[in-house]
């Protein structure tokens, strides 16, 4: 099966992809501040979904094209992919308390 086709292509869809997870991230922080532990939790899982989508998209074209993607948004979404997982694991582990 072909999954290229579902990602995301060329400089300006993975630029908006990687404003995007960064917007949800923000938006993780604001509702953590903000004490609403509920929110927070469902755009920690929503949001690393959409994050580690986004660096599979940025890694296959980074993979066949390396002058059409930049090493500041290959590792900044490495990145906030890394930290936004993170933040959906401990949420689980809290909620199920493991």
């Amino acid at each position: 099966m072909n999954f290229k086709k579902y990602l995301l292509h060329g400089p300006q869809q993975l630029a908006m992809g990687a404003i995007f997870s960064g917007i949800g991230f923000l938006l993780y922080t604001l509702a953590t501040i903000a004490g609403q532990q509920w929110a927070a939790d469902a755009l920690a899982f929503i949001f690393s979904i959409v994050s580690v989508y986004v660096f599979a998209s940025v890694a296959t074209d980074r993979r066949q094209n390396k002058a059409s993607v930049s090493l500041n948004l290959y590792w900044g979404q490495a990145a906030l992919s890394l930290l936004t997982c993170l933040c959906a694991i401990l949420s689980l582990r809290g909620k199920t308390g493991l």
